[in-house]
């Protein structure tokens, strides 16, 4: 293990055309961040890797998509630019799910996997996509890192680091939390792990929070046909607000275009051949919020797929805006969305398989996430950062909070009559 920066590298063997659409943020992590004062907790856990050629059940990636298309109908709310990685929630709220239990872990199975996958199923299936999504060609970058972060008084269960080890290759630590360099050692892991695209995930610890489960990606390519710079131009971009000005980059050739479902789009192939990017445009005029919309539920990733596998090579032009855009949303109202609202629920979570003394006395407080994209003549690339926090709850559970804070009445009553022995008025707790 590295000391730092948990890492994965491995080596692709097939290429998932169906999965073009997480390209933009799939990434990896660069090894060598220094540690502070936090606490190695993985020393001496052994994961398990898998065998030579594995690959991940068929159903397994087919929850996935599911997943990864839920996931941006209901990020599509928010407006203006939307960037989500679902393979870098996926991941993280897979290492959490190893925590869960009792109602909690069912409704989180059922986000993750519509009930058709078992933990142990989803942990395989993460631990074998991972093995796919890899560095391929001598121009590309790519990797996964997940760590997990404690505060030093919290003891996690020890089957739940052996799982996240053997499935995640996640590396844990014990860092005080009260300290205020804290965030800045979480977030140093954060920035090296995304090469400097994404340096902050964690703004401030609330005294509440006992864990981090964080995921990075990191992808990195150049266009296996690279646009030429001089024919770039500035265009008119129509924007819902109104007309602005953009760099466009443009280009004349053979390329892969596919239509049908009231769109049209483009595959542009990175490097050798195992990434591509894709870009939709609803006919007429539609917008993409529309067209989502428009789709049945649970089935876009698949109405997506089955656009790209009809694509034909054409010679057609090209034009393509420059861009570099950033996003930050917390997933808390789209998890929500999505049925997994129990575990942020204090007085309902269940993650008692995350802490050693089994309590049901923790409960997801924030899932933050946030994306970096750059796409220009040389290629693309792109980042992600998923955080799950994990706090006490700080007090019992309660269905109702009544607080004194204005004038009232009271007294005190005869229980076996309940006729009064006293009655006031208090408007002034101060007052004699």
């Amino acid at each position: 293990m590295i000391e730092g920066v948990f890492c994965m590298r491995w080596t692709c063997r097939r290429k998932l055309a169906w999965m073009m659409s997480f390209i933009l943020v799939l990434a990896a992590c660069t090894p060598g961040s220094a540690v502070g004062k936090s606490e190695d907790l993985m020393e001496g856990f052994q994961g398990v890797q898998p065998s030579p050629g594995t690959s991940p059940d068929p159903s397994a990636l087919g929850h996935i998509a599911r997943f990864s298309g839920e996931l941006l109908e209901a990020s599509a709310n928010h407006p203006g630019n939307v960037m989500v990685s679902p393979a870098s929630v996926y991941v993280a709220l897979a290492m959490a799910l190893n925590g869960a239990d009792g109602e909690t872990k069912s409704q989180m199975i059922k986000a993750l996997a519509d009930d058709g996958l078992s933990v142990q199923d989803i942990n395989e299936a993460c631990r074998d996509w991972m093995a796919m999504l890899v560095k391929s060609g001598e121009k590309t970058t790519l990797g996964i890192a997940n760590s997990i972060w404690f505060h030093q008084d919290f003891l996690p269960a020890q089957d739940f680091l052996q799982s996240n080890a053997d499935y995640f290759t996640a590396g844990a630590r014990k860092l005080d939390f009260r300290d205020r360099t804290a965030p800045e050692e979480i977030n140093r892991w954060v920035k090296d792990a995304t090469r400097g695209t994404i340096d902050q995930i964690v703004d401030s610890i609330n005294p509440d929070v006992v864990m981090y489960l964080i995921n990075t990606v990191y992808f990195k390519s150049e266009w296996q046909t690279p646009f030429d710079p001089n024919a770039n131009r500035d265009l008119t971009f129509n924007t819902p607000a109104g007309p602005v000005e953009a760099p466009f980059l443009h280009r004349v050739g053979e390329m892969e275009y596919f239509a049908g479902l009231g769109a049209q789009g483009v595959l542009l192939p990175y490097d050798d051949g195992h990434f591509s990017f894709f870009a939709l445009l609803p006919d007429g005029q539609i917008d993409p919020r529309q067209w989502i919309s428009q789709q049945e539920t649970g089935r876009l990733m698949e109405n997506i797929r089955a656009l790209m596998e009809q694509k034909q090579h054409i010679l057609m032009a090209l034009t393509l805006p420059k861009f570099e855009a950033r996003y930050e949303d917390s997933l808390k109202d789209e998890l929500s969305l999505m049925d997994m609202d129990m575990a942020f629920n204090p007085a309902r979570a269940d993650f008692s398989r995350m802490n050693s003394t089994g309590e049901k006395n923790l409960y997801i407080s924030e899932v933050k996430h946030k994306t970096y994209v750059r796409v220009d003549e040389k290629g693309t690339e792109a980042a992600a950062a998923t955080s799950v926090e994990v706090s006490l709850t700080s007090a019992p559970a309660y269905e109702c909070l009544l607080i004194f804070d204005r004038p009232f009445l009271y007294g005190i009553v005869d229980n076996q009559t309940g006729l009064p022995l006293f009655l006031g008025i208090l408007e002034n707790p101060a007052a004699e």
